[in-house]
């Protein structure tokens, strides 16, 4: 199977199947499908974290594309306060 995400990646799926003894796969069924419901959890908290970031970056360079000269001098002005405690933490001097 192939999938189109939103971002236009295409993704492809591969299907496999496999045949099993009926009591072989009840006794792993509850096994299974605890494990599976921890590897949806981790991809779905995966998939949100990523997309958390996503909208971060979007509107960290959203921001900064649209900040105006001034803005941008103030910024640097205020980050230049903090240079001399900076140095003293990293060690580097400027």
């Amino acid at each position: 199977m192939k999938f189109e995400s939103r971002s236009g990646v295409r993704i492809t799926m591969q299907t496999i199947q496999i045949e099993l003894p009926k009591t072989l796969l009840e006794r792993a069924q509850l096994k299974a499908l605890d494990e599976a419901r921890e590897l949806i959890t981790f991809l779905l908290e995966q998939y949100v974290q990523d997309l958390e970031k996503t909208h971060r970056r979007q509107a960290f360079e959203a921001y900064y594309t649209t900040r105006s000269p001034e803005e941008e001098a103030e910024e640097l002005e205020v980050l230049s306060d903090f240079t001399f405690a900076d140095s003293e933490i990293t060690g580097e001097t400027t």
